[in-house]
């Protein structure tokens, strides 16, 4: 009787943890489908930064794309993603500077 008291204590605490462990992962699949999209848009600012002339008019849209997501990402680790992204996109931003209008 004791070990049938043992095992169903076990089994509880196992269902437990693995309640605790399903809500992280769901995050992060949830945020996976987000950080893809602004992933591209950055890496597409990171392949035309040789040229300025094709960068430019890719980083508004990059940041409107990291801005989106930042708003809707639940994990910490796809925030330091997201952050590290746009850190990214700030270099091609500093190199390529928007040109004015004489």
């Amino acid at each position: 009787m004791r070990r049938a008291a043992l095992f169903t204590a076990f089994l509880a605490a196992m269902a437990a943890c693995t309640e605790k462990q399903q809500k992280p992962m769901e995050n992060l699949a949830h945020d996976q489908e987000i950080v893809r999209g602004a992933s591209a848009a950055a890496n597409e600012v990171v392949r035309a930064a040789p040229d300025c002339e094709a960068a430019r008019p890719l980083i508004p849209e990059a940041y409107r794309k990291l801005d989106e997501a930042a708003g809707q990402v639940e994990a910490a680790a796809s925030r330091q993603i997201l952050d590290t992204l746009r850190t990214q996109v700030d270099r091609v931003a500093q190199l390529c500077p928007a040109t004015s209008a004489p």
